[in-house]
């Protein structure tokens, strides 16, 4: 009899028989690193977690942080600062195989999922500056200056690499009388209408806050990428050529040649895989409801979410491979 209430009492809890239950159920607390309130990521954030919170254990938390961009957001990861992370495949690409920004692999990274939307490189000039070109903007004419985000954020990473392309640096730019000043996204508008900028380039989606108050409030236009230039992005950056198809923002009546990236989802290596599963889970099962969060999010396939290049060809967390392979969406 006693052998008995041992084997119940075992197969009750789920101990052993074949039943156990295949995470423990433990409540998490999550930091998620995001970039600056009023950015489309930051609006991703808030929106992920209003999904995902309901699902995690009773008592759990998502603080969703208004910083640190792309590149800041690996290195936060890396650090044991944050526990989920937006970043861009292009981005994490360089960060877990330790080239171009990152000078070591960043091996605390594991992705989740990719292709969240496509990201363009954005370049917004008001038509009273008189520049038509990036190759002009590098040659400082007309002491232009361009305002673009702070060091971290994939945007000012973007603006050195197609200087770089152009033969060209921030210093070289200062040198002949213009200047590329590092800022706050959400000034950029009201400095521009106040002419203290003439400027502004970063990474933009469409229905972009930041890009959207700036042409909604000057007259704008939209700068395409000289073609080297997008040669170089895609051979030597890992970026995607594209184009920016017509009125995706207001002024801008025709496509704009540029160079393309997605947003992926990062988490750090020693996340249970418990938390992982049910944040992969639920976003994929929910992706009708992203566009909801934000119109970018449309772009969003989940037959996609697990593509290598898609999560900068970083190492799966194994949560999210768990789903995957369940969802039939990895082999």
């Amino acid at each position: 009899m006693k052998l008995v209430r041992v084997i119940t009492f075992m197969a009750a809890a789920g101990i052993c028989l074949g039943v156990a239950p295949s995470f423990a159920q433990q409540k998490a607390s999550l930091r998620f690193g995001t970039v600056g309130i009023g950015s489309a990521w930051y609006n991703y954030g808030a929106g992920i977690a209003d999904l995902v919170k309901p699902k995690l254990p009773a008592g759990s938390a998502i603080d969703v942080l208004p910083k640190a961009g792309g590149v800041g957001n690996i290195k936060l990861l890396q650090s044991g600062e944050i526990e989920l992370g937006l970043s861009f495949a292009v981005t994490s690409s360089e960060g877990c195989g330790g080239f171009g920004t990152f000078k070591e692999k960043q091996t605390r990274l594991r992705g989740v999922l990719g292709g969240l939307d496509i990201y363009y490189v954005g370049t917004f000039v008001t038509k009273k500056s008189g520049i038509t070109s990036w190759d002009e903007i590098a040659a400082g004419k007309n002491k232009f200056h361009l305002l673009t985000t702070r060091p971290g954020g994939t945007g000012e990473q973007a603006v050195r690499q197609v200087l770089s392309l152009l033969g060209s640096s921030k210093e070289d730019v200062a040198k002949k009388g213009g200047q590329i000043e590092a800022t706050t996204r959400s000034g950029a508008a009201e400095t521009i209408k106040d002419g203290q900028a003439d400027g502004w380039a970063h990474i933009v989606t469409k229905g972009h806050p930041g890009a959207t108050q700036i042409v909604t409030i000057n007259d704008m236009i939209m700068l395409p990428l000289p073609d080297k230039v997008i040669k170089g992005m895609v051979e030597k950056y890992g970026w995607a050529p594209a184009e920016v198809p017509a009125n995706t923002f207001k002024g801008q009546t025709a496509p704009v040649k540029t160079v393309k990236a997605a947003s992926n989802l990062l988490v750090r290596a020693d996340l249970p895989d418990s938390v992982v599963y049910t944040i992969t889970k639920t976003i994929i099962e929910n992706a009708g409801r992203l566009p909801k969060i934000h119109a970018a999010l449309g772009d969003f396939d989940p037959k996609m979410a697990a593509d290598p290049g898609l999560n900068g060809n970083c190492p799966m967390h194994p949560g999210a491979v768990k789903y995957y392979k369940e969802a039939g969406l990895m082999k």
